[in-house]
């Protein structure tokens, strides 16, 4: 490994360089790629040596102002290229050749099957040419891609297409121009021999946009929803934000191969082909909805992200977390509140409280990192849209967006950081804005603390807050935000509602002329990202009662949750089983009712645990589904029965929800393992035309030994062998199985013929579920630590950025009970010690250790 270097936010200097413009010229081959790179440069501080980032490239010739320099006029090393004593303004033209066929980091210009194509955020460019490759310098780029046209009859860059060549024989050439400054982790290529759908969108203004989408031959007509999605989205910002959209044309490219979901790049966003590619025979309903925001979500980011952009890299929530929160509101505004507002919540909890409560914990806004790439988190992400939405909530809609108008005013076209958006918000509300500013500097999920009483009609609320100390042990500050309640009277109706603003340790609000102690309902929408930590609830009056959606939800999931661990302890559980039957038999909303009848998943379980042991966890779940099922059996087969239309393979809210509710409830009949079940399981599978459908009930035979589980899964690999997308849910489907034996199984799987461990998605399906299904990954005799470790160190080699996603799977390491434990420090302690370990994944395994 090259030498470890962290890098700080207090060390931020402000860059010596200004580029104005670039002139990018790509000869693309099969074996080499020639970059011609003409920068206008001027010189902003007193310095005399230009140092320009530069990666893994072969330097070809370097001119300034049109003399050829000799080798005596710059420098080169590993990471830098720099050229010495420059004049204060200059052309600088270096030539330099690359091997994007070679290139399995997937970072720069790589090849992803027979497609040329760039991933450069963050730091990616520099290794296609050198630059001042940071997101604070800010150039004009025009780009000419030059190729076969047999094979590259597509050429795309960002900007809008200004010229086509036609002279070069068998080659061809395109050129674009972006008129908008934009840092070089923006700027995009793709080359390939693609078919695509077209569309317009007329703006606000009247200025029509030509719209593309790009996808491999033969998928055209599964990029129709990705389509409507973009148009949505471009309806919704110009609506909610006012935001038009400021080119002529707006490309999409989907590709096998990429290391995240999309990437924004200005006019031409690339995507990993599971966000875009979808139809109902292969794409289930949560497939079509991440589509559906995944595309807004970039192109959202052509305001929150590309016209107004990073200072530096520890301002990436200040893109990411708006940007977020911008989507989900997007996709809530589209569908349904209640239902996107739980989902949302669901994937903050499995994902960024576990975060929070690791090694790995870091601030919204990190002080320090040594790869750059281990910081595109669900703290930056996730937690970041949720101190967006605390925002909005305390300003509140109309004051909300009057202080995005004013951000996007002030701002526009700069780099700027999060105390500048902070700024603009200030200015349209009265909340504390350097208090609140906490939620930027400080780790961990806060822990507030409920205590209640009733006296002579009073009704006294304390509210406790427990903050996490630091990883490194140090003491935080008690936090800043707004909290929704309510209370309720005996028959469940509001006496009120109310945004309490939280900012003490301890603090007493006491409500008069009450006639009785009421229920109350606190952090309603989950107005703040925090645990709730009360005691003596009583959960089967919220469960029937509380008219907030949410809190209902929570609720349910409380319940649930405690009655597991009753269950661990042999204590009796049959008031939730009787409560259970309650919410069967309520009519709502049928997406929100699958979501009121999933028990706590073991993510939220273990969250609750001091010391982590996974075996009575799935035991307890396992006991409490068969519980339910037993009781409930003929309803749920009723309930199965009423929702049941194999032959629909519409996308309304109904038709989503009859199917989230009737999956729902296959799943928990799956836990008789009865034939009754079996069979149900195998005629969904065989009569439906949704993949949802077939999807769920391969979950449900995965159960089984029986020949049923073989036929359907047979039968699934040999329709859908030859799509990968599809493929990819074979495997996650096989690694998450609950079957004795699974290890070997999974092992055996990396030799199929399908499987190709450089395509991350792959990689993510098979080994990255296995990590995640802690029965067998946190096995006690140590054996699933060693299959991924030695997966980390293999892949290492190639993806860095994909080897440190997986060596998260480690980060519950502190919390684990003791055996557990053990075996965990041996297996990461060989991980670190491995010559030649990059430092992506060194970073994430050494805060697991220390």
């Amino acid at each position: 490994m090259s030498e470890v270097k962290e890098i700080f936010l207090k060390d931020y200097k402000e860059p010596d360089f200004n580029i104005e413009s670039v002139n990018l010229t790509f000869e693309l081959f099969e074996d080499e790629t020639d970059v011609t790179n003409i920068m206008k440069i001027e010189k902003l501080d007193n310095v005399s040596d230009l140092v320009l980032d530069a990666g893994e490239l072969e330097l070809k010739e370097i001119v300034l102002d049109g003399e050829v320099l000799g080798s005596d006029r710059y420098i080169t090393s590993e990471e830098t290229l720099t050229i010495l004593n420059v004049p204060q303004n200059f052309i600088l033209e270096i030539r330099n050749k690359i091997y994007p066929q070679n290139n399995t980091e997937l970072e720069g210009l790589y090849k992803s099957g027979a497609i040329f194509c760039t991933q450069n955020e963050p730091e990616g460019f520099r290794r296609i040419t050198p630059y001042l490759d940071r997101p604070d310098v800010m150039s004009v780029f025009t780009t000419t891609v030059i190729a076969d046209k047999e094979k590259y009859p597509i050429l795309l860059s960002n900007g809008n297409k200004i010229h086509c060549h036609e002279s070069f024989d068998t080659r061809h050439g395109v050129t674009w121009h972006d008129p908008h400054p934009k840092p070089s982790y923006l700027f995009a290529l793709v080359a390939g021999d693609l078919d695509f759908i077209t569309d317009s969108f007329t703006t606000a203004s009247g200025n029509e946009v030509e719209l593309n989408i790009y996808v491999d031959k033969g998928n055209s007509q599964k990029a129709t929803h990705a389509m409507a999605s973009l148009i949505n989205a471009m309806k919704w910002d110009e609506e909610k934000y006012g935001r038009e959209y400021d080119l002529d044309i707006y490309n999409i490219v989907a590709v096998d191969s990429f290391n995240m979901g999309a990437m924004e790049n200005k006019g031409l966003n690339i995507f990993n082909s599971a966000y875009v590619l979808a139809d109902a025979d292969t794409a289930t309903d949560a497939n079509f909805m991440g589509i559906e925001s995944v595309i807004a979500h970039e192109y959202f980011h052509n305001w929150t992200g590309n016209r107004i952009t990073c200072k530096n890299w520890f301002q990436l929530t200040l893109k990411e977390g708006l940007t977020v929160f911008r989507d989900q509101s997007f996709s809530a505004d589209l569908n349904s509140k209640e239902v996107q507002r739980i989902d949302d919540v669901k994937a903050l909890r499995e994902r960024q409280f576990v975060e929070d409560a690791s090694p790995t914990a870091h601030p919204i806004q990190p002080k320090s990192y040594i790869s750059m790439n281990n910081f595109y988190t669900a703290t930056v992400y996730e937690k970041g849209a949720e101190v967006i939405r605390m925002i909005h909530t305390m300003l509140g809609d109309e004051n909300y967006r009057k202080a995005t108008d004013l951000y996007f005013e002030s701002f526009d076209g700069q780099a700027v950081t999060t105390d500048d958006f902070l700024w603009a918000m200030k200015q349209n509300g009265e909340f504390d804005l350097e208090h609140f500013k906490l939620w930027y500097d400080q780790s961990g999920t806060p822990t507030l603390q409920v205590t209640e009483s009733f006296e002579n009609g009073t009704y006294a609320l304390t509210l406790a807050q427990k903050i996490p100390n630091k990883v490194g042990g140090e003491t935080q500050k008690a936090m800043y935000f707004p909290l929704k309640i309510a209370l309720l009277d005996k028959d469940g109706n509001e006496i009120l509602e109310k945004m309490l603003i939280i900012s003490k340790e301890s603090e007493t609000f006491r409500f008069d002329d009450l006639v009785a102690k009421p229920t109350l309902s606190i952090n309603r929408d989950f107005s703040a990202p925090i645990i709730i930590d009360h005691q003596g609830v009583d959960y089967p009056f919220l469960m029937k009662h509380d008219q907030n959606s949410f809190t209902r939800y929570e609720a349910a999931q409380e319940f649930a949750g405690q009655s597991m661990f009753k269950l661990i302890d042999g204590e009796d559980i049959s008031e939730f089983v009787d409560a259970y039957g309650y919410l069967l038999d309520l009519e709502l909303d049928l997406s929100y009712k699958a979501l009121l009848l999933e028990l706590p998943s073991i993510t939220t379980l273990m969250q609750k645990q001091e010391v982590v042991d996974f075996e009575p966890l799935y035991e307890a779940k396992e006991k409490l589904s068969m519980m339910i099922a037993q009781r409930y059996e003929t309803k749920l087969l009723e309930l199965y029965t009423q929702n049941n239309e194999p032959n629909n393979s519409e996308l309304d809210s109904l038709s989503i929800g009859r199917r989230a509710l009737k999956n729902r409830v296959l799943t928990l009949l799956g836990a008789l393992k009865s034939e009754k079940v079996l069979t149900l399981a195998k005629e969904q599978y065989d009569n439906t035309v949704t993949m949802t459908d077939k999807v769920v009930a391969l979950d449900v035979l995965e159960m089984f030994e029986e020949s049923e589980r073989v036929e359907a899964f047979e039968d699934f690999y040999n329709k859908y062998k030859n799509n990968t997308l599809v493929m990819n849910k074979y495997f996650a489907l096989l690694a998450a199985s609950s079957r004795d034996g699974l290890l070997q199984r999974v092992q055996d799987l990396q030799s199929d013929a399908v499987y190709d461990e450089k395509v991350p998605n792959l990689v993510r399906s098979l080994i990255g579920v296995f990590a995640r299904n802690y029965k067998y990954f946190h096995k006690k005799d140590g054996s699933g630590y060693d299959f991924v470790a030695n997966k980390i160190i293999e892949i290492d080699k190639f993806n860095p950025q994909m080897a440190s996603g997986l060596a998260g799977a480690f980060k519950i390491y502190p919390k684990m009970n003791e055996k557990n434990k053990n075996l965990m420090e041996i297996t990461l302690k060989c991980v670190i010690s491995t010559q030649g370990l990059s430092k992506n994944t060194f970073e994430i395994v050494n805060k697991i250790l220390k």
